[in-house]
């Protein structure tokens, strides 16, 4: 038998998700344990599955001298260490498609009710105040033909691109791995809804600054799902011209200021629940299952991590 390590469970998995993946992966012959305290001795692991709360750096690798195959049940990826693990030619993988159509749906849900001003709209009616003469005011927009920028051209962003499109937007993507990338600055000055999809890295990590925000047109909207430390909070406040703000992700979870910066009509915050829906467990279990059969047989995975820049 190969030995295995679930490390990490996240706060809507529940101990049936985990029984889930040890069944289906022991029948691949895989012994999996699983286990949330904060250090383990990693000797004999060969299989390492985490989730985001476990930073597998060069000194967890080390740490774990059999290891051979990392695997996070999560769609994104900067709490691994890829070079080190490629250095180790330890085999990385993710899964990003059990939360993907969640996590766009939500993303296009923001939007489209800031659009719309529903939140707003909302709650006028719950101060008794009949808006519907405020309207011509507000201007609340349709999307056809609309501008919409997406920030990041992965498997997400691509899905994104797809939905945004069947609904009429004038859709435009940044990602420079990516033919047809629109230049960032271009991307914030034409986009009226500005949606982020895009993996933290050094590049993308404080990337919705004061001078990328004060490029976004007046109305605008920017939808973040993608990764809280892609956006300056601060610089966010104050960038009081834009016309809504969708926020599912924070760099601190939960946000010590979350009742203040929920205290305007047109934000909307949810609690890092994008992805989240009631197959999402089984769904990461597949893709977990198709990671390990990919490896065991000698091929690729199905989503397969390898560092930006050679080793």
């Amino acid at each position: 038998m190969i030995e295995g390590l679930r490390w990490g469970q996240s706060a809507y998995e529940t101990e049936d998700d985990i029984a889930r993946e040890r069944d289906a992966l022991g029948q691949l012959g895989l012994r999996l344990r699983a286990s949330t305290a904060s250090s383990l001795d990693l000797r004999g692991v060969e299989v390492l599955i985490v989730n985001s709360g476990v930073q597998v750096d060069a000194g967890l690798l080390e740490s774990a001298p059999d290891l051979r195959l990392v695997l996070t049940t999560t769609s994104g990826s900067d709490h691994l260490d890829l070079l080190a693990a490629a250095r180790r030619q330890i085999t990385v993988g993710r899964c990003p498609l059990a939360r993907r159509d969640a996590v766009v749906e939500t993303s296009m849900a923001m939007a489209l009710s800031l659009l719309r001003q529903l939140p707003s709209l909302h709650d006028r009616a719950r101060q008794g105040v009949w808006a519907r003469g405020e309207l011509p005011e507000r201007g609340p927009r349709k999307i056809g033909g609309l501008s919409v920028g997406i920030v990041g051209a992965g498997v997400i962003g691509q899905r994104a691109m797809q939905q945004w499109s069947a609904l009429g937007a004038d859709v435009r993507f940044h990602d420079p791995a990516i033919e047809g990338s629109t230049p960032f600055k271009a991307l914030c000055r034409d986009s009226m809804i500005l949606s982020l999809h895009c993996a933290l890295t050094s590049t993308s990590r404080g990337l919705m600054d004061r001078d990328a925000l004060s490029l976004m047109p007046t109305g605008s909207i920017l939808v973040n799902t993608a990764r809280g430390a892609c956006v300056d909070l601060s610089a966010l406040a104050a960038a009081r011209h834009l016309g809504g703000i969708g926020l599912d992700v924070f760099s601190e979870e939960p946000p010590s200021a979350l009742a203040q910066l929920a205290d305007r009509d047109n934000v909307l915050i949810t609690p890092h629940s994008a992805g989240f829906h009631p197959e999402m467990a089984a769904d990461v279990c597949k893709e977990l299952v198709a990671a390990v059969r990919a490896w065991l047989a000698g091929e690729r995975l199905p989503a397969q991590l390898v560092p930006a820049v050679s080793t």
